[in-house]
């Protein structure tokens, strides 16, 4: 059909050509091809002149109209990538949520007013197929199969324990020591029993120390007031515990290594589905906003 309207328009098969960057022979295929479909000739040929038939007259009026709203949506597609529209579904971890994605969240949708956010706070992995998900944010060591993932951010973690805590007891010096104090596990980023550390040597080997917590719990947000409250150590969360360190409040233990295992914030989202323009500004402006608030 725009071979065909090129034509029509240019009143020359060469013109047409040269207008849709192709060549001769590929229009004059394209309209043989139409007309033989067709059924019927759109063109009169002469070796001076090339004019429409009646049949070509009215396909012609159609094919105007059809590629007109052709591009007049591509044009509203375009204007949607340009500033995205519509409902963006968006699951994520409430911890994490609840301390890092405000300000990037209002910032986002201040920039995009266009967008209505549906945002799921959740520890659990949601199928993001039956709720109609876009984009989910998940906290792991490695993305789960079967979906694609954008790597987002590094989590890093420390151990620490409050001033208080350590107002009468010196600091530990080894992982060796770590069992002699009290120590508060989170049961679902760590094991219940066993802490792994890497070294900063890198040498990247992995020790093992096991302790008996004093309190096992499966919330990082609960397991934090107790370390200020001075109940002992634990593994935290370095976006958690910013404000706390700096403040004085914690003090980072060992610093020389690093809870194991590594993990990973990930924008997860179906394979099938086509990422569209608001899924992947909002990754982006996840992205680009931890960098400053983490």
């Amino acid at each position: 059909m725009v071979a065909f309207v090129a034509v029509a328009d240019h009143g020359s098969f060469s013109m047409a050509a040269a207008r849709l960057e192709v060549s001769n022979s590929h229009v004059s295929k394209q309209l043989s091809a139409l007309e033989r479909e067709l059924r019927v000739k759109l063109l009169q040929r002469t070796t001076r002149s090339l004019s429409l038939t009646e049949a070509g007259e009215v396909f012609y009026r159609r094919c105007k109209a059809i590629l007109s709203e052709v591009a007049e949506a591509e044009q509203e597609v375009l204007r949607r990538q340009d500033s995205p529209q519509g409902t963006l579904r968006v699951t994520a971890p409430a911890n994490f949520s609840n301390v890092c994605l405000p300000d990037i969240v209002c910032g986002f949708m201040r920039r995009y007013p266009d967008i209505e956010l549906e945002l799921t706070l959740s520890d659990q992995f949601i199928d993001l197929a039956e709720r109609s998900i876009d984009v989910a944010l998940r906290i792991a060591t490695t993305p789960p199969e079967n979906v694609h993932a954008r790597m987002l951010y590094r989590i890093g973690w420390s151990t620490v324990g409050s001033a208080e805590y350590f107002a009468t007891r010196r600091q530990p010096q080894t992982l060796a020591e770590l069992p002699a104090y009290d120590c508060l596990a989170d049961n679902v980023m760590s094991a219940k029993d066993v802490w792994h550390f890497e070294g900063s040597d890198g040498k990247q080997q992995c020790h093992e120390v096991r302790i008996a917590p004093r309190i096992n719990c499966n919330n990082s947000v609960w397991l934090r007031e107790c370390v200020l409250r001075g109940m002992g150590i634990g593994l935290l969360p370095d976006y958690m515990i910013g404000a706390d360190l700096a403040q004085g409040k914690l003090l980072k233990l060992l610093p020389q290594y690093e809870p194991l295992p590594l993990r990973y914030l990930y924008g997860i989202y179906l394979p099938n589905r086509y990422l569209s323009s608001k899924v992947r500004l909002f990754l982006d402006a996840v992205e680009q906003g931890l960098k400053q608030v983490v």
